[in-house]
């Protein structure tokens, strides 16, 4: 029993201790100063570094046909070609860059604007720009919208040395 008597005073005694602490802290040293420490200084701004970006990469594991029999098992329907109303001004070598459709599953998605929209994959693109050959993208940390290079520095890069 005195043992645990003891341990209870020497527990007292170092929780009055730790209110001596924290009011000579509170005292004597302001915490608003703590807010105008170095880190805020232009001097080291230098030495902070921005999140870096997250890397999304792009790759298609599905094939057209794969997703035919996917949409068939999972509808109980076979998803049938385009029925065109019209003669179709897609050219026949024309394939959908992201699952490798051919062009009777393609149709035009705003007309004659140059977007054709894939039956199989829902996917729009646009035969001139193909944005599927890019192999990665990178994306803002926090708001994770494209970054895209705007400027060059000139006089940011040093010359190799031989």
């Amino acid at each position: 029993m005195n043992i645990i008597l003891y341990l209870l005073q020497i527990i007292q005694y170092l929780y009055q201790q730790n209110i001596f602490l924290i009011k000579f802290i509170c005292r004597y040293i302001h915490l608003k100063q703590w807010a105008f420490d170095d880190s805020h200084s232009p001097e080291y701004q230098k030495f902070k570094t921005d999140d870096l970006p997250k890397v999304i990469c792009h790759k298609q594991d599905w094939d057209w046909n794969d997703l035919l029999k996917y949409y068939a098992k999972r509808y109980n329907k076979v998803l049938k070609p385009v029925a065109r109303r019209k003669e179709c001004d897609i050219s026949e070598d024309c394939h959908c860059p992201s699952c490798n459709a051919p062009m009777p599953y393609l149709y035009r998605n705003n007309g004659k604007k140059g977007q054709i929209l894939c039956k199989v994959c829902q996917t729009a693109f646009s035969p001139e720009e193909n944005r599927f050959h890019k192999q990665y993208t990178l994306k803002c940390p926090h708001c994770s919208h494209a970054l895209v290079h705007k400027k060059d520095r000139t006089g940011s890069q040093r010359p190799l040395r031989n």
